[in-house]
């Protein structure tokens, strides 16, 4: 029984491993959220640390996953093709996207801001079929459907707080906007990040390459608009560093790694409705870590979300 049991597991994971890595980005953006939309700093700042450090991260990761002299051929081996797809998505993903998203969670609060990043899903289906040539089932279509309206049913539920913690205000109009462009920025991040893997660059590789070329943008953007004096002192502030340091390690260097696992082993339009599933995710974080109460709305659009993500599965069987 338990011989089964390992087989069918093997057998589960291997054959879902893409939309299984997309669902645990998910869960480390879910605990990273809240920190974020925290941090007292301006959101393009945010962006940079958070890309350096990750960047750090991968680094280690590489040299201790390698223990080979050639562990960083794939640096010189790539070929320009490779960088410009890469550095478009670091580009729209990493730098513009993930600024705009910061901005985003700043003026509207988490809760509202994950409302406008339920159309990732499908721009990103939309990316997939126009760069890729990915195309979905109706069964698949049907799954997307059922999963972003769950997390919309969840994170439009009234709160009697105003989750923004008012560090750089703005307006309703103006967050909105943020998040708009954020949902674009990732979703054609996505597909542009794709290409390089479909060619056989491997996920930490690609995630790599993709995290240096957003850390170089980034410094380059700053230093060409004179603000990377004032958001380098204000990073060295401890109250913003320290929060960042395990925000960075689980929300972009475990989560982007994730996330571009599964950008290579399933369709952009899958990957990005598994991602997009973090409020769900905020559910037992909230009752088990903040003894939070859970509604029965909350429960319920969790149910309507799983049976989304069910259904995807199936049309990827």
């Amino acid at each position: 029984m338990i011989l089964v049991d390992a087989e069918w597991t093997a057998e589960f994971f291997g054959a879902y491993k893409g939309e299984l890595a997309g669902l645990a980005a998910a869960a480390c953006w879910a605990l990273t959220s809240l920190i974020f939309s925290r941090v007292p700093a301006p959101a393009g700042a945010i962006a940079l640390f958070k890309n350096s450090v990750s960047c750090g991260f991968l680094l280690l990761t590489l040299l201790l996953l390698s223990g080979e002299s050639g562990a960083f051929d794939f640096v010189y081996e790539a070929d320009l093709a490779t960088w410009l797809y890469l550095g478009g998505s670091a580009l729209s993903g990493l730098v513009l996207g993930d600024t705009c998203y910061f901005r985003s969670l700043q003026i509207l609060g988490p809760r509202r801001a994950l409302v406008v990043t339920t159309l990732v899903p499908p721009i990103g289906a939309f990316c997939g079929w126009i760069l890729l040539s990915e195309t979905l089932s109706w069964l698949a279509w049907a799954g997307i459907g059922l999963t972003v309206g769950g997390v919309i049913w969840v994170i439009r539920e009234k709160s009697d707080q105003d989750e923004s913690q008012g560090h750089f205000p703005g307006s309703t109009a103006a967050g909105v906007r943020f998040g708009l462009l954020a949902c674009a920025g990732q979703a054609l991040a996505a597909a542009l990040a794709k290409g390089p893997m479909k060619d056989g660059l491997g996920a930490l590789e690609a995630t790599f390459l993709r995290m240096v070329l957003a850390v170089l943008i980034g410094v380059l953007a700053a230093a060409a608009v004179g603000k990377l004096p004032a958001w380098t002192a204000r990073i060295r502030a401890r109250e913003t560093w320290l929060p960042l340091i395990p925000a960075s390690f689980f929300g972009t260097y475990l989560g982007v790694w994730l996330c571009m696992y599964a950008y290579e082993h399933t369709k952009i339009g899958v990957a990005t409705t598994m991602h997009s599933t973090s409020p769900i995710f905020i559910i037992p974080l909230a009752f088990f870590a903040l003894r939070q109460r859970t509604s029965a709305r909350a429960v319920l659009g969790a149910a309507i979300a799983v049976a989304g993500i069910f259904l995807l599965f199936q049309s990827e069987s």
